[in-house]
């Protein structure tokens, strides 16, 4: 009887089979390698070696200061990691490069130090800031959607970031000033349900925090609707203390 069963199973297994035979035939040929070192990848790690991993380095406390212009909304930001030129690199092929899985390793590895910096019983809403569906399709995902997820789902709370859309395509803001990057973003965003921002204390969500003029913009309009504290969460920033 036994064996009949086996029997039965076996063809619902030759797809996983073949899988696992293709993956060594492939990881044979191109082994897979650290995305920071360009090193061979060993013992079940993936994407990145647990070098490389242990060598980001958290900052471990909040921006005090912003010197955006006008009003600030944005009550504490965090940039979890020095943007030295590792992190720099990690960035890059999350922006640019369609790696997705990374952050996700650099997140679960460094779980319990990035938690104790958040008011985790505090927040009601996980907000990622929204890409144009323009941009959208040029980069094909949007990779701060991924971070997002994992906060949620690490402080057991809502993820809300179908309540805010972005209605402005803008240009990119790496070259432009305090000033401009304002500009640039103003009347950007949009919000599909009101009610349910209320109130709320809102944890925004972005790679990278350079002015704040994005995620300030977007808290701005945030606070129109009524919502109550927000803060800002980055992997990193070129600025921190003064951004």
């Amino acid at each position: 009887m036994e064996s009949a069963k086996t029997l039965q199973l076996f063809p619902r297994m030759i797809p996983n089979i073949l899988k696992d035979l293709c993956t060594g035939v492939v990881d044979l040929i191109y082994p897979p390698l650290c995305l920071i070192c360009d090193n061979r990848l060993e013992g079940g790690y993936s994407e990145i070696c647990p070098k490389c991993l242990a060598n980001f380095k958290l900052i471990g406390k909040p921006h005090e200061q912003f010197s955006i212009p006008g009003d600030v909304h944005i009550s504490k930001a965090w940039a979890l990691f020095e943007f030295d030129e590792p992190f720099q690199n990690l960035i890059h092929h999350l922006k640019y490069s369609r790696r997705r899985k990374p952050i996700g390793v650099v997140l679960n590895h460094y779980k319990s130090q990035i938690l104790d910096q958040l008011p985790v019983d505090e927040i009601d809403l996980v907000i990622s800031i929204p890409l144009h569906p323009r941009k959208l399709r040029e980069r094909g995902y949007n990779q701060v959607d991924d971070m997002s997820r994992w906060l949620a789902e690490s402080l057991n709370t809502t993820l809300g970031s179908h309540l805010v859309k972005r209605t402005k395509y803008t240009s990119t803001q790496t070259k432009l000033s305090a000033e401009e990057r304002v500009e640039n973003v103003r009347a950007a965003f949009g919000i599909t349900d009101g009610f349910a921002i209320k109130d709320n204390h809102i944890l925004l969500v972005d790679d990278v925090l350079t002015t704040g003029a994005t995620s300030n913009t977007l808290a701005g309009v945030l606070k129109e609707y009524g919502a109550g504290e927000i803060d800002l969460i980055t992997l990193s920033t070129p600025r921190f203390g003064s951004a």
